[in-house]
């Protein structure tokens, strides 16, 4: 039975997970809290009178606490793929989780769910990895949060990055220069990240636990880009490239104007990006096969655009 009472505040809510997830839970009678930096990606979901819509300062942590009183769950969604000179990994990763540790803790606030990336730990290759490991060993720390923590691998839908940047560019380049083309990821639907977050949100069998989220398939990135290439039926040549001439091409596009890869991008992509056996979530859904998704993708994209595009069509946007 929901409990009508239950407010839940999201930050990063505007992102891919976010929108997913507002999109399932405002279907529900909870409260929704949404915390953006970019209040304008989400302000079409004032049309629902059971979500408030907050500006997002990370320096303006009073604000933050004060916004967040009479909260039951928080969820952190906060991340970057590239560093600028206005957002560090670190800054994004390590220190925001942890003044949100202390905010909730000075609100009352005990229950946090925080999603962090899988290939994080003590090992990690690249900054990006390394400052979710300091993230993460931050929030573990503090033994009056009840602190679910959620990994997962690169997760594909309508609105991803991944899957749609490769898309994208098996369309109009003949020839696909591939980076690392070994490297292993397990690809989980983006839905099925969304019903996992929300029914950890009261499962106290999670507090305290890091959890890995992959999809029933383990694939190498040149196995990612084939799947792409069938479903578009194009003919494609892929230039793989060995370690040291993917290093050297990842550095030559950190001088393109718009940050696509970066040598850090490609440090991660030096681990396998798959699903430890020690942290296997017990939940299960869907599971949607990357390559069943991508055969069918056009009726996909209709079925996970409908929920979020419900609120577009209420604002006449």
């Amino acid at each position: 039975m929901i409990n009508s009472k239950k407010t839940i505040a999201i930050f990063g809510a505007s992102g891919f997970i976010g929108s997913s997830l507002v999109a399932q839970l405002s279907q529900s009678n909870y409260h929704l809290k949404l915390f953006s930096r970019n209040k304008e990606k989400i302000k079409l979901f004032t049309v629902d009178p059971q979500i408030e819509i907050f500006d997002f300062d990370l320096h303006n942590l009073e604000k933050v606490k004060k916004d967040l009183k009479k909260t039951d769950t928080v969820i952190n969604l906060l991340g970057i793929l590239h560093q600028s000179k206005k957002e560090s990994f670190d800054k994004i990763h390590h220190l925001w989780p942890s003044s949100l540790a202390k905010i909730m803790k000075e609100a009352g606030i005990k229950r946090l769910i925080h999603v962090g990336a899988l290939g994080s730990g003590r090992d990690a290759p690249s900054l990006y990895l390394k400052s979710k490991t300091l993230g993460e060993f931050d929030l573990m720390k503090q033994k009056y949060l009840d602190v679910t923590i959620l990994r997962p691998s690169i997760i594909f839908g309508a609105r991803d990055n991944f899957i749609n940047m490769f898309k994208a560019l098996v369309k109009w380049v003949p020839i696909i220069i591939l980076l690392s083309p070994q490297s292993r990821f397990q690809p989980i639907y983006i839905e099925d990240v969304s019903k996992i977050l929300i029914k950890s949100m009261f499962d106290k069998k999670t507090y305290g636990k890091v959890y890995d989220l992959g999809g029933p398939d383990i694939y190498s990135l040149k196995d990612i880009i084939r799947l792409i290439i069938k479903s578009e039926k194009l003919n494609r040549f892929i230039m793989p490239l060995n370690k040291s001439f993917s290093y050297l091409f990842a550095f030559s596009m950190e001088f393109m104007p718009i940050k696509v890869l970066t040598r850090d991008n490609w440090r991660s992509m030096q681990i396998d990006n798959v699903v430890s056996r020690d942290h296997v979530i017990p939940y299960r859904y869907t599971f949607e096969r990357l390559e069943n998704y991508l055969d069918k993708n056009k009726k996909n994209k209709h079925l996970i655009r409908s929920k979020y595009d419900f609120y577009r069509s209420k604002s006449g946007r």
